[in-house]
């Protein structure tokens, strides 16, 4: 993923700072990509993300925004093993203290891709594995975390956990960060278990297929007003779709693709109604 040395001065994940940390909750992403310059053109022309860069390359980093507020960032990362493209979405987890969460991590079987590294207005980050190798980040952020809040058209809104061993999956999850975890009788089809923290639901488990050759794996929905269109803007612009929406999955509001470097990405049309109250963003 990300190599010792390699990463450049990083801004905070808030701003304006929030001050507020919630353990538990995904509050970051970044995409590690061989091809900088393809993603950046492919997230612009398919969810309207500006990216701005913040390292020069040859090892460029940037951060995309969507109306002025960062949702994710985007890393040079050599395609391994010789190979033409690479891709990978890490979604992080605030935690209370990512040197103790990264030692805890290994006590339990995981292990540390990236060991602990600080900057100053980033806070603290590394990137482990869980028993399975799926690979997730965990973050101290020093400007705090984004809020609570429902997520726009064109922002993350969920993410999910795909495991061969869902009993497992949920000890170490649970254990390491205090969630919660609740069966889902409403969308079995799509998750099993239901991790919630703070009053708040963070993120799925589903079991993969047993005939599946899917590695374990983290995978970040984003919330899309328009989902046939979104495909559309998916496809011609060098992506794939790997699953098209199903009518008896969320009233056909669900869809996985890929961009143009492999890395996955789920799609979700999804109505709030009045199930809860939308906070105010900073």
């Amino acid at each position: 993923l990300a190599q010792q040395g390699t990463m450049p001065p990083l801004p905070p994940i808030t701003a304006p700072p929030s001050g507020v940390h919630l353990p538990g909750k995904f509050v970051w992403a970044d995409l590690f990509s061989s091809d900088v310059e393809a993603s950046r053109k492919f997230y612009k022309q398919v969810f309207g993300w500006e990216w701005r860069l913040i390292k020069e390359p040859p090892q460029p980093y940037g951060v995309f925004y969507l109306d002025e507020l960062p949702v994710a960032g985007l890393a040079y990362r050599e395609a391994p093993d010789g190979g033409e493209s690479y891709g990978r979405w890490i979604h992080y987890i605030s935690v209370e203290d990512v040197g103790a969460t990264e030692i805890a991590v290994e006590q339990r079987g995981g292990r540390s891709v990236l060991k602990r590294r600080s900057f100053e207005e980033r806070g603290d980050f590394a990137i482990l594995g869980d028993l399975e190798s799926a690979p997730f980040g965990v973050m101290r952020s020093s400007s705090g975390d984004p809020g609570d809040y429902r997520a726009e058209h064109g922002e993350w809104i969920w993410r999910e956990l795909f495991t061969r061993d869902l009993g497992a999956a949920i000890r170490f999850y649970t254990g390491l960060f205090a969630y919660e975890a609740e069966k889902d009788y409403e969308n079995p089809e799509i998750v099993e278990y239901m991790l919630k923290s703070h009053g708040h639901l963070r993120a799925g488990i589903g079991s993969l297929p047993t005939d599946t050759d899917t590695a374990p794996t983290w995978l970040g929905y984003i919330r899309v007003e328009d989902m046939d269109a979104t495909l559309k803007r998916i496809q011609a612009h060098g992506g794939t779709v790997i699953l098209e929406p199903q009518a008896d999955t969320v009233d056909g509001g669900l869809a996985i693709a890929t961009d143009p470097t492999g890395a996955a990405i789920g799609l979700l049309r999804w109505d709030y109604g009045d199930e809860a109250p939308k906070e105010m963003k900073p």
